[in-house]
């Protein structure tokens, strides 16, 4: 029960975000930052437990007869994702608050960012696939919100709008995913489908399953080519960037992949397509960033290639590479939240974020520069930082897994591309001899405490963990336990493994990264010449999204046209295509008929039915073609009442004849226009061919026996549940009752339309007077 409240804690603090920022707005950051920080702490008393292989859960029935129940699970990963997600969100929480301090919808800003926070520890949490969908929709769309934030900018606006598209693209695709890896496996539920993963893996519905996995799990971490909408979403405010697009939304795709692995793992297309795109992404992202004098679009494609590296290492698969996997997830959380967080500052405090208006601003933003310095130094893998730790872990399983020297050699030059990075945001705006910003020397000074704080703890992690790393070795060795299997347990973490062919490696690194940085201005220049940015998959999307609105353009000319005559001809065809299309493939039999003969009145009836659909049609006046129509609808109330439904019936007499007044009184309305009678085939084929496919349905359905377990229900329960002999009204006024209020209150409003179209214009006068 105590992770439905854990659940349930960020949603709250989203509702009463708006109430607490009005109250107090200086503080409100600080004590919304008490709902994520509280959750941390509960996170960290469940360590023991978790570690020595306990698993909380709790499930309650949702939707039984569906198989959806609300089922969550802390385990090893999940606890460590919890983790990460409370406790970055506690910093980031408290950075808003003086970051955006003067902004006019702060509130609201914290409201959506909690809001995302819990759609987060959802995804995490889940073990039933249709609650996971529904927290991974919760961050696509709170994500929107916030991304486009500036909403009054339109390089927001286009921003939300294409993650949003790629985003919730993706998720289509995992949400049919989920639900053919439920009906193969037989359940909804995550960890029972990991019980039954070598079912899935063995139905012919395997590739398709994992391709609809893939695709949300892509889209979601920003793998190639899907990852133009991560840069892009840097025009959202530096709190966002620093707990969206570097530790939470973009780690839920490799979330996704890592607890999936169990059921989709070990396969050659697993290892091929996460492999091959995880190492591509990893590289590419690594030269982008490169090319970008903006701080935010440097982190961005570094993060960007930090997420391929992680797909490639659950491409691999070994117990070496999952256990790189987890420890190098903490560690990029750590150095790339405190590195968004440290450009949002240099950009608070000197009006920008271009490279190459900053420079020697060690002396103004000590803390600051002390904070991005030592999360630079993990980035680029420097001992005695956690990110060198983890970047020895992933060379290792490179050179002993199924890539070898090839993929160690790959993952060299995406973290030679990630030092450069890493020197020019971290390093490059502190030094230098000259002080270089957009305000004058004099208005830069250090952030505010609650500015700095963030940046300062998540760095000094960084170190901790570096000098100390066991500390985290349980906790990273059950999470990998959880996606690689007990294999990946011998988990050992470590600052010095000696000389090996991983230290030479991380030393070639450091050395290429050096030389990117001092060439860097030839290779900005080189880039962006080749603009490689705005090339391939960017020049794809946008190519797509034109030709998408150019095609709803050209159908919504064609089908909202204006004419009426043309929405009912398209309406009917389609419907009777669909039901041509039932009676082809399920009704092909000829229908047996009704038992019952047709009497002598019935047929007169009938006959005055067609008579009466004649006239309408041949009518060349409109006020007969309405009376005629009239005339069909009371004829049809006899039939009812031949067929002892006189309550149908009377409601048929009622309806039918306000709707006749209605049509003459508005067509009365119409200037008179010469009619033009002309006869064409199609209209009269069309109509007919739907009317005989109805009649065809309608003589099937006929012949069918009826079940009578419901009729039998009603009339058992007729006298003794609702007092009343007559079936029809005990049915219209006790047990659908609700159905009754709402066709009484259209008919008295159909009433009261005539009474008013009856009105005068004096009357109408008269009443306002």
């Amino acid at each position: 029960m105590a992770l439905s409240i854990v659940f349930s804690v960020p949603f709250i603090a989203a509702a009463l975000a708006v109430l607490l920022t009005r109250l107090g707005r200086a503080g409100a950051g600080w004590v919304l930052a008490l709902f994520p920080a509280g959750l941390a702490v509960w996170f960290s008393a469940q360590v023991p437990a978790v570690v020595s292989g306990e698993v909380r859960a709790v499930s309650v029935k949702w939707i039984p007869y569906l198989g959806i129940d609300f089922a969550l699970r802390l385990d090893g990963l999940a606890l460590l994702m919890a983790l990460l997600i409370t406790g970055l969100g506690t910093l980031v929480v408290i950075y808003a608050g003086r970051y955006l301090v003067h902004h006019e919808v702060l509130g609201r800003f914290y409201g959506w960012l909690l809001l995302f926070m819990g759609g987060m520890l959802g995804i995490v949490l889940s073990d039933n696939s249709i609650l996971l969908f529904i927290c991974w929709e919760v961050t696509t769309f709170s994500s929107f919100i916030l991304i486009g934030f500036e909403h009054k900018e339109d390089a927001a606006r286009e921003s939300a709008q294409r993650a949003l598209l790629i985003t919730a693209l993706g998720g289509q695709s995992l949400l049919v995913g989920l639900l053919l890896m439920g009906d193969v496996a037989g359940t909804l539920s995550i960890s029972q489908t990991i019980a039954s993963s070598e079912t899935v893996r063995a139905s012919p519905r395997y590739l398709a399953i994992l391709l609809l996995v893939l695709g949300g799990a892509f889209t979601k971490s920003a793998q190639m080519p899907f990852h133009t909408w991560l840069p892009g979403a840097m025009t959202a405010p530096t709190p966002v960037s620093a707990y969206l697009h570097s530790a939470t939304m973009v780690k839920a795709g490799v979330f996704l992949l890592a607890r999936m692995a169990p059921v989709l793992g070990g396969t050659p297309p697993w290892e091929t397509v996460l492999t091959v795109v995880g190492t591509v992404t990893m590289v590419l992202g690594a030269l982008l960033a490169l090319g970008h004098t903006d701080l935010k679009l440097v982190l961005a494609y570094a993060t960007v290639s930090v997420l391929g590296a992680l797909v490639m290492l659950l491409g691999q698969g070994t117990a070496e590479a999952i256990q790189a996997m987890v420890a190098f997830l903490t560690a990029h959380a750590l150095y790339k939240g405190t590195l968004f967080l440290v450009a949002g500052s240099v950009d608070h405090e000197t009006g920008t974020r271009d490279l190459t208006h900053l420079s020697g601003l060690r002396k103004h933003l000590p803390l600051t520069a002390a904070a991005g310095a030592a999360a630079a130094l993990s980035m680029m893998g420097v001992p005695p930082l956690f990110g060198f730790v983890g970047k020895e872990l992933i060379y290792e399983a490179c050179l002993k897994g199924p890539g070898g020297w090839p993929l160690a050699l790959a993952a060299m030059v995406g973290f030679g591309g990630m030092v450069a990075a890493a020197m020019r945001v971290g390093v490059q705006p502190f030094t230098g001899r000259t002080f270089r910003a957009d305000k004058p020397e004099a208005e830069v000074h250090e952030a505010p405490p609650s500015m700095w704080l963030g940046p300062a703890v998540l760095a000094g992690l960084g170190l901790v963990l570096g000098l100390v790393p066991w500390v985290l070795q349980p906790l990273l060795a059950t999470a990998a336990v959880d996606i690689g299997g007990s294999q990946a347990a011998d988990l050992e973490l470590t600052l010095w493994h000696g000389v090996t062919p991983a230290l030479g490696l991380s030393a070639a690194s450091l050395a290429l990264g050096g030389g990117l940085f001092a060439l860097q201005k030839p290779l900005l220049r080189g880039l962006q010449s080749l603009n490689l940015s705005r090339h391939g998959p960017e020049q794809f999307y946008q190519e797509t999204l034109s030709a998408l609105i150019k095609l709803s353009s050209n159908v919504t000319r064609l089908i909202q046209n204006g004419s009426l005559h043309q929405y009912i001809v398209v309406t009917m065809a389609t419907f009777g295509g669909l039901l041509g299309l039932a009676v082809v493939l399920r009704l092909g039999t000829w229908p047996q008929g009704v038992s019952r003969a047709i009497l002598p009145h019935e047929v007169v009836v009938l006959v005055g039915i067609l008579v009466a659909a004649v006239l309408a049609v041949v009518s060349k006046s409109a006020l007969t073609s309405i009376l005629a129509l009239g005339a069909l609808g009371l004829a049809e109330a006899l039939l009812y009442v031949f067929f002892a439904a006189p309550d149908l019936a009377m409601t048929q007499v009622v309806v039918q004849t306000l709707t006749v007044i209605l049509f003459a009184l508005v067509f009365s309305r119409f200037p008179v226009q010469p009619h033009e009678h002309r006869f064409r085939w199609w209209t009269a084929v069309l109509p007919l061919t739907v009317g005989g496919l109805i009649t065809w349905t309608l003589l099937h359905v006929a012949s069918v026996p009826t079940h009578r377990k419901l009729a039998d229900f009603y009339a058992s329960q007729s006298v003794p549940g609702g007092k009343g002999l007559n079936i029809v009204n005990v049915i219209l006024v006790d047990f659908r009752a609700l159905d009754t209020l709402g066709e009484t209150a259209v008919l008295a409003t159909s009433g009261l339309g005539v009474y008013l179209l009856f009105r005068t214009r004096s009357q109408r006068k008269k009443r306002q007077v």
